[in-house]
């Protein structure tokens, strides 16, 4: 695994990962495939901060943080639907967790509540979350619209940091995005808060906003009626 060792990788979540047991569907990734990825993501500049760490073998893949404001995290990149945003705060987080989790063989077979982010509580375990957030809401401050791959990539992160207290501050504003992907992952974050304060606002966005948008707010409304009658 000596295509991990020119990476600055925590000292402790390297030696985890050279010491996982690979099973179906979380296998270490070998060299070739490792080598090949990387020359796919020196293509793409939102994937500039990323290698590849484990694979399914179907072209999916947990990737880790190596640089940027997200360093030390990992994301899954699945061949399906991009979206980088961290879902563990370290690799050490993502082994635990597939190890614990013995009957799961891919991403989609994982609970949501295993992932370190997003997450419903107020308590988030990152180191200076606060700070990342405003770094990278700068930095989609400052990214050119034309460059709509990294602006989502940045939203996505961004919102996945955020406590059920700080939707206003942070995932309102990306309501009203000119990007249809950010809205509906604004929406879609809404509903995975359960944030009945923005009922009102939900209601709004099925008569206003971009086509999925309208479908995402009508699911938010749905699940926070769910939750009204079963509390």
């Amino acid at each position: 695994m000596r295509h991990f060792s020119k990476y600055e990788i925590n000292k402790d979540d390297l030696k985890n990962l050279l010491n996982y047991e690979s099973r179906d569907g979380f296998e270490l990734i070998e060299k070739d495939d490792f080598e090949s990825m990387l020359q796919y993501f020196e293509q793409f500049e939102i994937y500039k901060n990323l290698i590849p760490i484990l694979t399914d073998h179907n072209s999916n893949y947990w990737c880790l943080y190596v640089g940027g404001k997200l360093k030390g995290t990992v994301c899954h990149l699945s061949h399906g639907e991009v979206n980088l945003e961290p879902k563990f705060k370290n690799i050490t987080k993502l082994i635990n967790t597939i190890n614990n989790n013995p009957n799961a063989y891919d991403f989609n077979e994982l609970n949501f509540q295993v992932f370190d982010y997003p997450k419903r509580e107020n308590e988030i375990d990152l180191d200076n979350r606060e700070v990342i957030i405003t770094e990278l809401l700068t930095e989609l401050e400052q990214v050119s619209e034309n460059k709509e791959e990294l602006r989502q990539q940045l939203a996505f992160s961004i919102m996945a940091l955020v406590k059920s207290a700080e939707i206003e501050s942070y995932v309102y504003p990306l309501l009203d995005d000119e990007d249809m992907y950010i809205q509906e992952r604004a929406i879609n974050i809404i509903e995975f808060h359960k944030y009945e304060p923005a009922r009102n606002k939900l209601i709004e966005l099925t008569k206003k906003a971009m086509v999925n948008g309208k479908s995402a707010a009508e699911r938010a409304l749905k699940e926070l009626n769910k939750n009204k009658y079963s509390s």
